[in-house]
């Protein structure tokens, strides 16, 4: 647990013990047992809040209470080797004069807000709902590095998807069709109700969230919009890049098919050569029967693959 403490125009930084009435504080702390009992005893949070707190993987909310609001969000970052998004949840408590956030694994963009509330007195002089913008907007500004980064490979997905001439690499951009939809679903269901989230906290007239703290929300709250907007771009491009995929698949499934039964269609009258003559080949002089035969054989196929040709089936 790590406490910042604003009071007499001056940052404290320490633990538990700058807990005390009077003046603002910030607190961040891991959801282990010990830390969130502390929590629930100094300013009886409610208990299904910290039960949220507890367990892992709770759905975005906004949750207001008698002396305190809740709130989760969550943080999308790509696993080490980049092939999966992870959610990581943030929850943050706003009450009275305090500002609490609570997370199991660490946050880059929360503790560059942490350091930077620590060395300048004036951000917690605002209010602790003005440190809780800080975070959720640099969360949210995160956000937008990883999802451009998603458009530009279905952009480059879309554009394979159409220009591909054959079977090469085909399972390849499915399968990288597939991940990206799934990156996609993941990210519109993360973070598209944190939209309601930070307009919750935007709304005036807020007890715990002063007019002057609120326009801030608002914002971040358009920042969420241009997020969602490029998710569901990102969305549709995905599935006119699957549909393009499954066009060409059928495309060149179906020229495949009309090449090999105009194979078997020229192979067919020789067969037909075969099989008759190899029966009836009494019926004709001896010296006339094979030059019959065999001129049969050489001209019915090249006859009919320059039919072919000329008709343009082939």
């Amino acid at each position: 647990m790590r406490v910042l403490r604003w009071e007499d125009g001056k940052v404290l930084r320490g633990g538990r013990e700058l807990v005390r009435p009077g003046g603002q504080v910030w607190i961040d702390c891991a959801p282990t047992p010990d830390d969130l009992a502390w929590l629930g005893r100094t300013f009886h949070f409610h208990p299904l809040a910290l039960e949220d707190c507890a367990n892992e993987d709770q759905r975005v909310k906004f949750e207001q209470y008698a002396e305190s609001l809740f709130m989760v969000v969550h943080r999308i970052a790509p696993s080490a080797d980049d092939s999966e998004l992870l959610s990581h949840e943030l929850d943050a408590f706003l009450a009275a004069g305090a500002l609490v956030t609570v997370h199991a694994v660490p946050n880059a963009e929360l503790d560059a807000v942490f350091q930077a509330c620590a060395t300048d007195a004036e951000i917690l002089s605002r209010g602790p709902e003005f440190a809780l913008y800080r975070v959720y907007d640099a969360v949210t500004d995160a956000h937008f590095a990883l999802v451009d980064a998603l458009t530009d490979e279905v952009e480059q997905i879309a554009d394979a998807a159409v220009s591909r001439e054959s079977f090469e690499g085909e399972e390849d951009l499915l399968g990288r069709i597939l991940d990206a939809r799934r990156m996609h679903g993941l990210l519109r269901k993360r973070l598209s109700p944190q939209r309601e989230v930070f307009a919750a906290l935007s709304r005036p007239g807020q007890t715990l969230v002063r007019d002057q703290s609120a326009v801030y929300f608002r914002d971040v709250v358009d920042h969420m919009v241009r997020l969602t907007e490029e998710i569901d771009t990102g969305r549709d491009l995905l599935a006119s890049a699957m549909d393009a995929n499954l066009s060409q698949t059928n495309n060149r499934l179906s020229a495949v098919m009309a090449r090999l039964t105009l194979i078997s269609t020229i192979f067919l009258p020789l067969n037909f050569v075969a099989g008759f003559f190899g029966m009836n080949l009494q019926i004709l002089p001896a010296g006339v029967a094979v030059p019959v035969v065999l001129a049969s054989v050489l001209v019915t196929p090249v006859a009919l693959f320059a039919y072919f040709r000329h008709k343009r089936w082939l």
